[in-house]
């Protein structure tokens, strides 16, 4: 679906992304590690045409990201790291859910049947249902994400692009979070790609994972790649990396997970 050839981006003359060579295929589920300042949001911006490469070209099935984009609306869904959503504004769950979708003016207008019931199916699908008519200033940082999630689904996207997902999401709705993204990558057939810290989860959910630093460390199914060699190049020495699989009957990821 998606390839990068040749990609190298420099800001006054430094690079943020060096010999970025990668395919993303169709339905995988693709996390993307690497430590603050490692060019990761970058790498998503450039994915979305938001960002022009220095050099080399990223194809959307064939197409330049604003070209395929334009032409395909709808086809992403992207949450990006700082909310575009300003949460002071005087307005509900609901109209944030469809703020996309509503034209000039259109703040407050009655929503149509199928519209209630997409926002509805989103928010009881992410467990704030019951915040539909709340105003967005009342919710807690955990909630507001999940309304953010929310939007990015609304339009049942083909590619789902998050940068870190769970920010503000306590633990324990952290691994549920988890579970609806594999869900919505596998019973929704939805490509995503991912970028998180939470290094030990996301390889326990992920298809595969992409280690970035500048360059790309590695790019292997997530049960093959060396954490403690990879992780420690890219974080240093002293990290400490603990890998969760189903193998892992007592450990805190799975007991939530249960």
């Amino acid at each position: 679906m998606i390839k990068f050839k040749n990609i190298n981006v420099k800001f006054n003359e430094k690079s943020i992304l060096k010999d970025i060579n990668v395919s993303i295929k169709t339905g995988e589920f693709l996390g993307i590690l690497g430590p603050n300042g490692a060019g990761k949001t970058t790498f998503i911006k450039v994915l979305l045409g938001l960002i022009e490469p220095t050099s080399g070209v990223v194809l959307i099935k064939g197409k330049k990201p604003k070209e395929f984009l334009m032409q395909n609306k709808g086809f992403v869904g992207y949450l990006p790291q700082h909310a575009i959503v300003n949460w002071n504004l005087p307005i509900r769950v609901i109209d944030a859910v469809l703020i996309d979708n509503i034209k000039p003016f259109g703040l407050f207008r009655k929503y149509k049947k199928k519209e209630l019931e997409k926002v509805h199916y989103w928010l009881e699908k992410f467990g704030i249902e019951n915040k539909m008519y709340n105003y967005i200033r009342e919710l807690s940082g955990g909630q507001q994400q999940r309304v953010s999630l929310s939007r990015c689904m609304i339009n049942n996207p083909k590619l789902l692009i998050l940068d870190e997902p769970n920010t503000a999401i306590d633990a324990v709705y952290n691994v549920k979070l988890y579970d609806i993204l594999k869900e919505i990558n596998k019973e929704k057939k939805v490509t995503i790609v991912m970028v998180s810290h939470d290094i030990g989860a996301v390889t326990a959910y992920v298809d595969e994972v992409m280690c970035l630093n500048v360059k790309i460390h590695c790019h292997n199914f997530a049960n093959n790649i060396d954490y403690s060699t990879v992780i420690k190049n890219l974080y240093g020495e002293d990290m400490n990396i603990v890998v969760h699989g189903d193998e892992c009957k007592n450990c805190t990821v799975n007991r939530l997970k249960q």
